[in-house]
């Protein structure tokens, strides 16, 4: 049985090496009916957990498959996988999609306003006989 299971899987690595660490991992439950072709079918997805350590998010996935009978880990994709009688699920961990392209622009128009106003106070004007 777990052959046939193998197209559910896939062989691609959910976690990239560009990401910094942290709680910045969470774990999604992807949901395909047995009959269903994975190639052709998009899964049902959930998402189970977020915002926890890489440790915590696998505990996590692997804590949620191994409730089913049926369970086991496929090394090539890194997914917990679990099967009842009529679905096969896939937990993946992940890492967060975390807007942060406004962060470098929220600190550049905080710099912005501090260079401003330093030279709006170094330029400003002095009252006759008052003391530097």
């Amino acid at each position: 049985m777990a052959t046939s299971l193998d197209r559910f899987l896939g062989h691609n690595t959910a976690i990239t090496t560009t990401q910094s660490l942290g709680r910045i991992f969470n774990v999604t439950r992807e949901t395909w009916l047995l009959t269903d072709d994975p190639q052709v079918t998009a899964p049902r997805m959930a998402l189970m957990a977020a915002d926890r350590t890489a440790s915590e998010a696998a505990d996590f996935a692997r804590e949620a498959a191994i409730e089913f009978a049926k369970h086991g880990f496929h090394k090539p994709s890194g997914a917990w996988w679990a099967a009842d009688g009529e679905d096969f699920h896939r937990f993946v961990v992940h890492t967060g999609r975390r807007d942060r392209s406004k962060a470098p622009l929220i600190a550049l128009a905080v710099a912005g306003v501090t260079i401003l106003g330093l030279a709006g106070l170094g330029m400003r004007r002095r009252k006759p006989g008052e003391a530097a």
